[in-house]
């Protein structure tokens, strides 16, 4: 069977940079399920994988605009310590989610300064070329339970 919309579909992976930067890697992480033709990986690896059947291996080089975007500096900002929850401790790399209405964002704290720290609202990857390395070990025909709630039962998808 080929990866076609409404197939659920399973890829072992590794991705890098390009400089030699091993980045993740389905061996750690498990690998990526996901229900094709939804938009729930990224785009351009969705497009990459389309067609692709069990057993094949694509290699997908992915430019920053076509993965996580450009790294935008004006997303990196010094937040005051009162402006964040009272009693939360900080530490460098820690990851905060914010956002209301519906609408959550996640930011990392790069470092504490004297007055609260200094946080980055971008992806991790932004800014990055992703080369995936990708195995497609499954390929089957969506549920019907899978098409109504639009999403790969037991769904792990990693490349969002």
């Amino acid at each position: 069977m080929n990866i076609h919309q409404n197939t659920v579909v399973t890829v072992d992976y590794q991705v890098d940079d390009g400089s030699g930067e091993h980045l993740d890697d389905s061996r750690t992480s498990g690998p990526m399920v996901y229900l094709h033709g939804y938009r729930h990986i990224l785009p351009a690896l969705e497009s990459a994988l389309e067609g692709a059947a069990t057993g094949e291996e694509r290699v997908v080089e992915l430019e920053p605009e076509h993965a996580y975007g450009p790294r935008q500096e004006n997303l990196v900002f010094e937040a005051n310590r009162e402006a964040l929850p009272a009693g939360l401790e900080l530490y460098e790399g820690q990851r905060l989610t914010s956002g209301s209405h519906g609408r959550h964002f996640t930011l990392r704290v790069v470092r504490l300064t004297d007055n609260g720290a200094l946080l980055d609202g971008n992806h991790p990857l932004a800014g990055r070329r992703l080369i995936f390395r990708l195995n497609v070990r499954e390929v089957r025909p969506a549920t019907m339970e899978e098409l109504r709630q639009q999403r790969a039962t037991g769904d792990t998808t990693r490349a969002r």
